[in-house]
């Protein structure tokens, strides 16, 4: 299993873009739209299988598809996770065998700016009362991932999730097979530092934190 990428949300896309572009000192590649949602997201590569999504909203798109918890967010932050290189049925299997509530796998896809179709597997796990610092799980098929070809903005030096309640997060974490650090600490939140030629940047949740995407 590896980070897959860091969801980080500005409502005005193109300022979220500006933001990132000034704090890593490479400006993300418009990724596309996201139909139905609301929503539109810029990337930036954090290696060859992890990136940074820029999310925020479509301008060309209704507000009526914007999930209500992201229509309320003020300000900017991350707003979820995902990971990658992992089974997802058998995640799915792993998950119900000791009793916790997963949602289907859900199908997804987008047409990037170049023409070239994105296309894309989510589970999600549901009622774990932990917000967005569980992840969301991806397989993007036969696609190539987004990481390859976007501008590189550095490395995940850094990551771990803070939460009041580490142990039971711990022991979540142990029966997904991730092998994420988890601090005791208060707010709960998600802390990625990311690590380039020009310094470090410390890219942390909303606060309150957002429950994040239910698949």
């Amino acid at each position: 299993m590896r980070i897959d990428h860091l969801v980080w949300y500005n409502a005005d896309l193109a300022a979220g873009r500006r933001h990132v572009a000034t704090a890593l000192g490479a400006e993300p590649a418009y990724g596309g739209e996201h139909p139905g949602e609301g929503t539109a997201n810029a990337v930036l590569s954090l290696g060859p299988s992890t990136y940074l999504e820029i999310l925020g909203r479509d301008v060309r798109q209704s507000d009526q598809g914007l999930d209500p918890e992201v229509a309320r967010l003020d300000g900017h932050g991350l707003y979820h996770w995902a990971v990658g290189g992992v089974d997802l049925v058998d995640l799915a299997r792993r998950a119900a065998a000791a009793g916790l509530q997963g949602g289907e796998l859900v199908p997804g896809g987008r047409v990037k700016p170049d023409g070239k179709r994105l296309d894309w597997l989510c589970w999600g796990l549901r009622d774990h009362g932990f917000g967005s610092l569980v992840p969301f799980f991806i397989d993007w098929r036969a696609s190539e991932h987004p990481a390859l070809s976007a501008p590189r903005g550095g490395t995940i030096s850094r990551f771990a999730v803070q939460t009041p309640d580490a142990e039971r997060l711990r022991a979540l974490f142990d029966v997904l097979g991730l092998a994420i650090m988890v601090e005791r600490s208060d707010p709960p939140r998600v802390v990625a530092e990311i690590e380039n030629g020009r310094g470090r940047v410390t890219l942390a949740s909303f606060v309150p934190l957002p429950r994040g995407y239910v698949i």
